[in-house]
């Protein structure tokens, strides 16, 4: 039987080569099927990647190989860096470089790749020097099967080597902030309410916890006081905060534009009134104790970041967001679509935490979205993992249940939206 056409270049190779042919086959195999059950999954991408953006990124001066090399994920220093990960690069070019390898790794992991390059392969502008070490951030992650057992195929992104320094740099701020967040007693409360037995709840589990407290029952009391001492934040009511229209937190923010502000609310109805106020956050009627202090935790941390280094670091991550969307509602799919483009919002819509899993592990995400009501006490335990796996990753969970709403506070969210969601709220709460 005549051999077919591709067979015939085959045919003609030493041992060797046609050992690594069969390498290559049996990786691209798989790298298919991968990609190939992928696209199987139930996971919505909005927008969608257009394909012919795909071809011209993977034609932009590209190098195919089989080049053995090493990765270090980078810890705090560009000096302090793991062990080195053996790796065989598959394709490299100016956008960054896709690799194989048998160790787990993460999306938005940094890593220090260094590599040595054949003469024969060295031309032209684009590699002038064999010995490469580079600098890359994973976007990327598809798990394969193989004989020798589970590798992974890792895309990743070029970035500056003066990048590395300032994600070190963000490291140190993080515990520079977390010290600060310890120190209770370094943080001034103020608490302004004409209720006084909710003054006195305020005020006894704010000195349980360590704060330095001080109340107030109107508005001028209060404008005396933060005039008088500096205070990081202030908590109010809504029966307090709007009396003669919301002045109370009109001043406030007119000459106290640094400090945050809390009001407990009755409805939704009333964050919807004060969030062009400058209003930070929201308690709602009947907190408890925890979901009070995890709100308080997570507002004077953001003020803490302000400032301490004069930036508001949830909005200096990028220029862009890559959020996945834990839900079935399409009111939330429509809002969040709608202002994609504007914003910059790159969307990952999934219905079960297994398939949140996989777009985690898959891609390199900002934020996350929970609706409590498809998860129930699962969610709970998958924001525990969240945390767990990816410590730098946002989320906020939907949930009508105050009690539901502690109980996943409680397990790492860092914010919450009562239902019905409306888009002002939820951009607030993300950007």
């Amino acid at each position: 039987m005549q051999a077919e056409t591709w067979k015939e270049p085959l045919l003609k190779l030493p041992l060797d080569e046609l050992k690594k042919a069969q390498c290559f086959v049996t990786d691209l195999i798989q790298t298919l099927e991968t990609l190939h059950k992928s696209t199987e999954d139930p996971i919505v991408i909005f927008p969608p990647e257009d394909i012919l953006k795909i071809e011209e990124r993977r034609r932009d001066k590209r190098f195919d190989m089989e080049l053995e090399g090493v990765c270090s994920i980078v810890k705090k220093q560009e000096s302090e860096v793991s062990k080195d990960v053996p790796i065989i690069i598959k394709d490299i070019s100016k956008r960054g470089l896709r690799f194989i390898t048998n160790q787990s790794l993460m999306p938005s992991d940094i890593l220090v790749v260094t590599f040595q390059l054949p003469p024969t392969m060295v031309s032209g502008h684009v590699y002038k020097n064999p010995q490469k070490k580079v600098y890359v951030e994973i976007r990327r992650v598809a798990e394969f099967p193989s004989p020798a057992g589970l590798k992974y195929d890792i895309g990743a992104q070029s970035i500056e080597s003066e990048r590395v320094v300032e994600l070190a740099k963000e490291e140190e701020n993080r515990a520079l902030v977390n010290k600060r967040l310890a120190i209770k007693g370094e943080t001034r409360v103020l608490v302004v309410s004409i209720k006084e037995a909710q003054s006195k709840r305020l005020e006894e589990i704010l000195s349980k916890q360590g704060y330095v407290v001080c109340k107030a029952n109107q508005k001028q009391q209060a404008i005396a006081l933060l005039r008088k001492n500096k205070f990081d934040i202030v908590i109010s009511d809504i029966d307090t905060a709007k009396i003669n229209e919301f002045e109370l937190l009109k001043d406030i923010k007119t000459e106290f534009p640094q400090a945050g502000l809390i009001v407990e609310i009755d409805v939704i109805e009333d964050w919807k009134n004060i969030l062009s106020l400058g209003v930070n956050n929201y308690l709602t009627k009947n907190f408890n104790d925890e979901e009070f202090n995890i709100i308080l935790e997570s507002l004077h941390r953001k003020l803490l970041y302000k400032s301490m280094f004069g930036v508001d670091f949830k909005k200096s991550r990028s220029e862009s967001l890559n959020i996945l969307i834990l839900s079935r509602k399409e009111v939330l799919k429509n809002l969040l679509c709608a202002e994609s483009k504007e914003k910059g919002l790159k969307l990952y819509f999934v219905d079960d935490t297994a398939r949140s899993l996989t777009v985690l592990k898959r891609y390199k995400i900002d934020f996350v979205i929970v609706d409590a009501e498809i998860t129930g006490i699962e969610g709970c335990q998958f924001l525990i993992n969240i945390k767990k796996e990816f410590p730098h990753i946002e989320t906020v969970v939907i949930s009508k249940n105050l009690q539901e709403r502690c109980d996943f506070l409680v397990s790492g969210a860092d914010n919450f939206i009562i239902e019905p969601i409306e888009s002002q709220e939820i951009f607030t709460v993300l950007l």
